[in-house]
């Protein structure tokens, strides 16, 4: 392993993950790297240059992205690959029905990887973030749907360790951190919960604008509509007279886990 000139840091941590990226390197092609443009993704792009390894770097483009954010991949990671979405987000919850806390298909659809089958990816996810993250991964992990592999090297370290990293290593990260965002993801994601929505079409109104759009659409189409297998009313209308009420719920969080429930798939594919 090379030698690392990080004096005042964590080395060892470091040289774990260095090791880490070392060790699962494929001899045949390069790592397929989940690049977000977060601090995260900052760091592990960071630790490959370091580890010497090779890697193909990708973004996920969700059209809900915070334009911010975009921009600095941009301009600081040129080397990252923008990966494009068939369709746009708005266009596809006309289909599926609007995202929520349990109902989350956008995820799957526009912010998980999509490499050729067999690719050893590099993520940033970290075990700290939340114990279900904690308890299903680990530093090297079978991807069973696309029969790859999954290589961790942050998995272990904390928030506070990714910064001083970043500090260190004098690397570039969003402007966003710097207004108080503890994390970067999709503008008006159901994650966020009813503050950070807020907060989000606060700092981007005009996305504010599009999901009332979409939303407005979504109930004209499927206002009054019943389930061929359910037999039940499309769960909006049931519940809601305007489409207005059915968003300022959705906005609020003011549901219960049953009530999130939109019904099944088969009224939105």
């Amino acid at each position: 392993m090379r030698q690392l000139s990080l004096i005042g840091f964590h080395e060892s941590l470091i040289e774990s993950s260095v090791a880490t990226l070392q060790q699962y390197e494929h001899r045949d092609y390069p790592y397929y790297g989940c690049f977000s443009g977060g601090k995260d993704s900052v760091v592990i792009k960071r630790l490959a240059e370091i580890a010497g390894v090779s890697v193909e770097w990708h973004y996920n483009v969700t059209t809900i992205d915070p334009p911010e954010l975009v921009l600095f991949i941009k301009r600081k990671y040129k080397d990252v690959i923008f990966n494009l979405a068939d369709r746009n987000f708005f266009t596809a919850m006309l289909k599926k029905g609007f995202p929520t806390r349990v109902a989350r298909w956008c995820c799957k659809e526009f912010k998980e990887s999509k490499p050729p089958d067999g690719s050893r990816l590099i993520i940033g996810i970290r075990a700290a973030e939340s114990p279900r993250r904690a308890a299903n991964w680990q530093t090297f992990t079978l991807n069973r749907q696309r029969r790859g592999e999954f290589v961790c090297p942050i998995l272990h370290w904390k928030r506070r360790d990714v910064w001083q990293f970043i500090e260190e290593q004098n690397l570039s990260y969003c402007s966003l951190y710097d207004e108080g965002y503890k994390r970067l993801g999709c503008i008006g994601c159901p994650m966020s919960g009813k503050k950070g929505r807020e907060r989000d079409f606060a700092r981007w109104p005009r996305y504010e604008v599009l999901w009332k759009k979409a939303f407005a659409k979504l109930w004209e189409l499927k206002h009054g509509t019943i389930g061929p297998r359910s037999g039940k009313e499309w769960f909006g209308s049931a519940k809601f007279s305007t489409w207005e009420e059915l968003f300022e719920w959705w906005k609020s969080d003011e549901s219960t886990p049953d009530d999130i429930c939109q019904g099944p798939v088969e009224l939105f594919v």
